[in-house]
């Protein structure tokens, strides 16, 4: 069986689509392709299951994407839509098939946000190990993994870093509302308290956040932010006792390598799919009547207070950092 892959984004998306890819070249595919944008081919290059990986830009035209999928058509490839938008549903007209494509749950996310009215949905490593079984691949569990680092990425994450301990801290996100207010007061206490070493993560758009928590505290960190590839950047995290971070793609990314993390949600909820999976990782989040107000975080807070966030205590973190791994540690902090 030869598999067409199609997924454009985002972050979490991709890295939680790693072990799915994995599992179908495992399973006896003789070629799984990866059909993504360009931000993401270098991750699915180093899938651990991916044979080729195609790539589009952000503006590339929908003629460039159609002329990409359309050499699928007619050479027997099982094509599996694992985003289900408007471009990868073009993608799949364009392959002459698709015979498997992710479940969204659209009513029951909006009955969520709108309603609050609460339901059992799977996670999306669960809705992608349905995707397996849907072209007859069987399919157990799936877990964080499926991606190997490159020699280059790794030698110069262990050349950078030196002596650790370290924790992963992500004080970034795409959306505003998502981004917790406490991060530099944390990476103070994990510094001063807990005698950790800080590696800053993010991309350019997440500087901003980071440099001044690197200027206050100078050798004892690292700023990444913005200043290296991906899989650099994995290749650093994977060297980390911790991760820390804001509900967001690099905290998948974190899991991927076996680092549990300490996950702040605000306006999302678990029902969404996306909490951390590893059985060492904790979240913390606030019992509010208004979660979620958001798919994803993209809409400013409703109540205009960001309390969901805001009203997390440093210290309720950096609690939790420190007992990460004491067994009975509660995987949820739910405050009042």
């Amino acid at each position: 069986m030869k598999i067409l892959v199609v997924r454009f984004s985002s972050l979490g998306d991709c890295v939680l689509l790693c072990p799915l890819v994995e599992h179908l070249k495992r399973a006896g595919a003789e070629e799984v392709v990866v059909l993504t944008k360009r931000a993401y081919a270098e991750l699915f290059a180093a899938a651990t299951g991916a044979d080729r990986v195609l790539a589009i830009g952000q503006r590339d035209s929908t003629l460039a994407l159609w002329r990409l999928a359309r050499e699928f058509r007619g050479r027997d490839f099982v094509v599996v839509d694992a985003h289900a938008s408007i471009r990868s549903r073009m993608a799949g007209w364009a392959a002459g098939r698709v015979d498997a494509r992710i479940a969204k749950h659209t009513r029951a996310r909006l009955d969520l946000i709108v309603w609050k009215k609460r339901s059992t949905l799977p996670t999306m490593l669960e809705r992608y190990a349905r995707l397996a079984r849907a072209i007859g691949v069987d399919t157990p569990a799936l877990f964080p993994g499926g991606i190997t680092l490159p020699a280059a990425a790794r030698s110069a994450a262990a050349a950078a870093m030196g002596e650790g301990p370290f924790v992963a801290v992500a004080p970034g996100s795409r959306w505003t509302a998502k981004r917790w207010p406490g991060f530099a007061a944390l990476c103070e206490e994990l510094s001063t308290v807990q005698h950790r070493r800080i590696l800053l993560v993010g991309d350019a758009r997440d500087a901003a956040d980071a440099r001044p928590i690197a200027a206050a505290l100078g050798p004892r960190c690292i700023d990444l932010t913005g200043r290296a590839s991906l899989m650099t950047t994995a290749a650093h995290i994977a060297r980390c006792e911790t991760f820390v971070g804001n509900d967001s793609g690099l905290m998948h990314l974190a899991e991927a390598f076996a680092v549990p993390v300490v996950g702040l949600f605000g306006p999302t909820v678990e029902e969404f799919g996306y909490y951390p999976a590893l059985p060492a990782s904790r979240t913390i989040e606030r019992r509010l009547a208004c979660r979620p107000c958001s798919r994803n975080g993209s809409r400013p807070c409703p109540r205009g207070t960001g309390e969901c966030l805001s009203a997390i205590h440093p210290g309720t973190v950096a609690e939790a950092v420190a007992t990460l791994s004491l067994a009975g540690a509660p995987r949820r902090v739910v405050l009042e």
